[in-house]
């Protein structure tokens, strides 16, 4: 595979790649290994892309523009800096082809110019299709070729690679026409009067309509004043009403969230006295159920001891003089013993309509009086508070003891002292409750 390519970027090579009847392809880097025959590779290559295309074994045929054209492309730089790229660019080119000139030619872009006088006989596959006189020649291409004869040194290097040329370099071809520069310089000349008339006619038309867009912008500056100071009354009023909602909005959000704290706290209050009703309900009936129990056995108690009495009263009134005496002593401690119980069973009905008693959580608490069947608020006052044992979990009747040293000393029930004593004397019932107060 041939590959045709070049180092410039001018609008020679782009006119030659557009109009050439072998296959062009864009880059380097579209090329492929199943292109074949020649081809035109349309972007401009480095010197080491050059090389590349050497190294993978293809034919390349370098199209070398004269320097003055290379020169185009860095006109926007310093000039001498332009020259020196230009001058090194030939330099490489020249290196590279005595180094690789077995797959490698040189040939220049003169002929491949429709007007070129060179005979391409030798290369078949040329194609001579360049019309230079298609490419405007302006005073750049002009300073450029100044810029070119005037460095002995790119002179001497283009020189040098001229020596490498497959054909002939006819330069000339792309000199510039001095005579249609200057026509073209004095129809721009012509063309520029030509719009400065037009110009000053425009500005002339331009001032009226300014004068009248003036009147128009004055007029339209009252109107928008005016409009301005209704827009502002209408958005202080807008603000004021809109201050005025927020204030209704935010009196609306207090009073319903004032409402729903209300309801909140209803609810919560049906509910707790429900809770309570329920809790006293049922405290009631078992204070009742215990009562009944204890009046029963109470009763039971009453009808034994009327009938020991009996008993007594009969060996009495018998001629059993001589047991007279323990019968007097038995009768003493009967009546000692009710007096006990008397007293056992008011304590224990003190108890029951207490709060800081509760049977449940007593049997509860402690399975043992559970498993002995007696009443826990008789086994709380013979045994419990002796034990250390709490009536429940609002009083501590041990701590209370240790508190109140006034109340150990007489060995009296500490539960039965605070419902008795304690409450109204506002003594402390346990360290870490707080203390409790009477409804």
């Amino acid at each position: 595979m041939s590959v045709i390519c070049t180092v410039d970027r001018s609008e020679y090579w782009q006119q030659l790649c557009g109009i050439a009847q072998y296959q062009v392809i864009e880059s380097l880097s579209t090329l492929t290994n199943t292109t074949t025959g020649f081809c035109y590779i349309q972007k401009a290559l480095s010197i080491d892309e050059i090389i590349s295309l050497i190294s993978n074994d293809h034919s390349v045929k370098v199209v070398v523009p004269p320097p003055f054209i290379l020169l185009q492309e860095f006109l926007d730089e310093d000039h001498q800096q332009a020259q020196s790229k230009v001058q090194k660019l030939l330099d490489d080119l020249y290196s590279v082809y005595k180094k690789h000139r077995s797959a490698m030619c040189l040939i220049p872009l003169s002929v491949f110019c429709v007007s070129s006088s060179i005979d391409t006989s030798s290369l078949p596959w040329l194609e001579k299709s360049l019309d230079s006189s298609k490419v405007t020649h302006n005073l750049e291409s002009v300073i450029c070729h100044s810029l070119f004869n005037q460095n002995a040194n790119m002179i001497k290097a283009y020189k040098k690679l001229q020596s490498c040329f497959s054909l002939k370099d006819e330069e000339s071809v792309f000199y510039p026409d001095i005579a249609k520069i200057k026509q073209a310089l004095t129809q721009d000349e012509l063309d520029k009067s030509e719009l400065a008339s037009e110009n000053e006619k425009v500005i002339e038309q331009n001032l009226l309509l300014l004068d009248s867009l003036e009147t128009k912008v004055a007029e339209l500056s009252y109107q928008k004043e005016k409009h301005i100071q209704e827009t502002d009354r209408q958005l202080a009023q807008f603000n004021s009403m809109r201050k005025e909602n927020e204030n209704i909005e935010k009196a609306i959000k207090a009073l319903r969230k004032e409402h729903e704290t209300q309801l909140i706290e209803y609810a919560n209050f049906v509910q707790s006295s429900k809770k309570e009703l329920t809790a006293l309900e049922k405290t009631k009936n078992r204070e009742i159920k215990q009562l009944e129990s204890k009046l029963e056995q109470k009763s039971q108690v009453e009808q034994t001891l009327r009938a020991e009495l009996a008993e007594l009263r009969a060996i009495k009134s018998s001629k059993l003089w001589k047991v007279s005496n323990k019968v007097e002593k038995l009768s003493n401690a009967v009546d000692k013993h009710a007096a006990k119980r008397k007293k056992l069973s008011q304590d224990m009905s003190l108890l029951y309509t207490s709060e800081l008693f509760d049977a449940d959580w007593y049997l509860e608490t402690y399975s043992d009086v559970q498993k002995d069947s007696i009443d826990p608020a008789e086994h709380y006052l013979l045994y419990g508070a002796n034990e250390g044992r709490k009536p429940s979990p609002y009083f501590d009747g041990k701590w209370y003891l240790q508190a109140n040293p006034d109340v150990a000393s007489e060995n009296t029930n500490p539960l039965i002292h605070y419902i008795k004593f304690g409450r109204e004397e506002k003594r402390p019932m346990s360290p870490v409750m707080i203390t409790h107060k009477k409804k």
